[in-house]
């Protein structure tokens, strides 16, 4: 498996999945007025304007030519020094194999590399998996909020790592 920063090409991929997670994660969460509304085309445009942002960070997951995940993450608006885990997604297919922490650690010392010492994230309260993916990695509980979701209003939570989580030497040393 080999992650690295996502090409003009990935937006596809980053569109399907996005798309086919929120429906999947969300169902219960959210709206289905929302989620039915979905539109490939504006979620296309979301992400081709996001990689044109400065200080957007974009990275992929494959495994030769098959397109595993991706996670995206920004300069935190509201913590200083401290850089937003935005997006982390794997294709169902690919889950629990660590793909999703591999993204998390690469997007994270990429972060570091940037000078950033804190990375935050916000979930959906109730998205259990992503919670405890993230709680397993070191992040802890910041605030309770309510947030505006794409125009729909959520239960939310934000978490935080005080220090960001770098990989392990033990995970640098593996290819990709």
């Amino acid at each position: 498996m080999k992650i690295q920063p996502a090409r003009t090409t990935d937006i596809p991929f980053i569109t399907e999945l996005t798309i086919e997670n929120w429906k999947q994660t969300y169902a219960s969460l959210i709206s289905g007025d929302f989620l039915d509304h979905l539109s490939a085309e504006a979620m296309t445009n979301e992400w081709r304007q996001y990689t044109a942002e400065k200080n957007h960070l974009l990275f992929v997951a494959r495994d030769d030519q098959t397109f595993l995940g991706f996670t995206a993450g920004r300069p935190d608006e509201e913590i200083p020094d401290c850089f937003y885990l935005e997006s982390l997604h794997v294709t169902a297919s690919a889950r629990g194999r660590g793909i999703g922490t591999k993204l998390l650690k690469t997007l994270a010392a990429e972060a570091a590399q940037c000078g950033y010492r804190k990375m935050s994230i916000c979930i959906i309260k109730g998205n259990d998996s992503a919670r405890n993916l993230y709680r397993k990695s070191g992040a802890e509980h910041y605030k309770d909020f309510q947030d505006d979701f794409h125009g729909t209003t959520t239960d939310s939570e934000k978490l935080i790592w005080n220090e960001i989580p770098l990989p392990h030497a033990s995970d640098r040393r593996r290819p990709g």
